[in-house]
């Protein structure tokens, strides 16, 4: 699985144009079940995106369908992350 560090590289002002196409992104690979579990960092300065294990090349083919990415607001760290322990309610990510 991967997970994504949304961080924006624009004042908050010049994200806000992008925010409602960036959600229905994120939806519709979500609703796909390639996206996890998706949500913004409290501070409103960016998110985090839990992916299911995909090729990389894939991964990086929907980052760039991402308003965000597009309009150059934010950056991805993206982490390469094999789940080996969790909570019995989310054994499931064990083999995303």
């Amino acid at each position: 699985m991967f997970l994504l560090n949304v961080s924006y590289t624009q004042a908050p002002n010049q994200v806000e144009p992008h925010v409602k196409a960036h959600g229905e992104w994120v939806r519709r690979y979500l609703d796909a079940g390639i996206f996890l579990y998706a949500g913004p960092k409290k501070s409103g300065l960016g998110g985090l995106i839990a992916v299911s294990s995909i090729a990389k090349d894939r991964l990086m083919q929907l980052l760039a369908e991402d308003s965000y990415v597009q309009a150059d607001v934010a950056e991805y760290q993206v982490i390469d992350f094999e789940c080996k322990l969790a909570q019995p309610s989310l054994e499931s990510l064990k083999s995303a």
